[in-house]
């Protein structure tokens, strides 16, 4: 069995890699740009 610490560890090093992920996906498929009606207020 794993100690706490390990557990703790484990947990923390998934938490980081998978914090972030629907906010970059949401990038990724929308992207950053403002909308022309946005930028020239149309």
């Amino acid at each position: 069995m794993a100690s706490k610490t390990k557990k703790t560890e484990y947990i923390r090093e998934k938490k980081r890699s998978t914090s972030g992920t629907k906010r970059k996906a949401a990038l990724r498929t929308k992207g950053t740009t403002k909308s022309a009606k946005v930028l020239f207020k149309d």
